[in-house]
């Protein structure tokens, strides 16, 4: 089993801690990513904060009401290492949108060679006769 640290998010710019508000889940409860785990409040803003990994919520490090830095580990979830139950990717630093190829870029348009082509041969072929 792997451990993933849950940790007090930075919800702004000048936002330097946050007061752990409610827990969504109890220690034991499964969760999957991206599912609220927790509420925060700061003095800009009160928010869910989904869980970054899926697994089983081990240790809950901070209480409600206790007001922590951000960065400060809140809780700890424990991992399957295999895959996730439903497909559901849950690696490390995994992203399933890797920078996909490029697309082609485009030939840049050329003049038609066929209707210029055939003015200028005209041209040409009368001015041809000419001193």
């Amino acid at each position: 089993m792997a451990r993933v640290d849950v940790i007090m998010p930075q919800m702004g710019e000048s936002i330097a801690e946050g007061t752990l508000s409610k827990w969504l889940k109890k220690v034991g409860d499964p969760v999957k990513r991206d599912e609220p785990i927790f509420e925060i409040s700061t003095d800009k803003v009160d928010a869910e904060i989904p869980s970054p990994s899926a697994g089983v919520l081990a240790e809950i490090k901070v209480t409600e009401g206790q007001t922590v830095p951000i960065q400060t580990v809140v809780a700890v979830l424990e991992t399957e290492a295999k895959a996730g139950v439903g497909g559901s990717g849950v690696g490390v630093g995994e992203s399933p949108k890797t920078a996909p190829a490029p697309a082609p870029a485009a030939p840049a348009p050329s003049p038609n060679p066929q209707t210029r082509g055939g003015r200028g041969a005209d041209a040409s072929t009368s001015d041809a006769g000419l001193p």
